[in-house]
């Protein structure tokens, strides 16, 4: 189990924000994830990964819900000595999984109203930034388990990956 002391790590979010940038790169949205585990009193990192959504055609291949999968296949079902970093808050799909794996705690960076507020000023038909106004806390209290949530980490930082694009 995370603690309720727990404080989140910029290390952790910069590498996100790497993994952002990545996927910017290669054409796809500018959104990352990383996933820690706290054991012993240390956290290290298990999984970090860059958005496929568009380079893989699916609509569903979004971040946090590969590195669930990812991590899952590696160290079981449940995930409650886990932490979800991502750039973008989780939409409510993600969310859904953060529930079912048992995620420890989540940590993000920009709100999926800041999203949606991106993408109706400055969207275009490339990079749409739609967002599902279900904010993942709403959806992760529904869940069976309690799971910390710490939105707006380093905001400003991942506010910066909506106009990235690839030098």
């Amino acid at each position: 189990m995370i603690p309720a002391s727990y404080k989140p790590r910029k290390k952790f979010m910069e590498l996100a924000i790497a993994e952002a940038k990545r996927a910017g790169d290669r054409g796809d949205y500018p959104i990352g994830a990383v996933i820690t585990r706290l054991t012993g009193g240390r956290e290290v990192v298990i999984a970090s990964a860059g958005n496929r959504v568009k380079t893989s055609g699916s609509s569903i291949k979004h971040v946090e819900l590969e590195t669930l999968k990812y991590v899952s296949s590696g160290y079981g079902r449940y995930l409650t000595d886990f932490v979800l970093y991502s750039t973008h808050e989780p939409c409510a799909m993600c969310a859904g999984a953060c529930v079912w794996s048992r995620i420890g705690a989540v940590v993000y960076g920009v709100s999926q109203e800041d999203i949606a507020a991106y993408g109706r000023k400055r969207g275009t038909e490339d990079y749409k930034w739609r967002a599902c106004l279900i904010p993942c806390r709403f959806v992760l209290k529904k869940g069976n388990h309690p799971v910390p949530v710490i939105g707006g980490f380093l905001r400003r930082e991942c506010q910066k990956l909506f106009s990235y694009r690839a030098s």
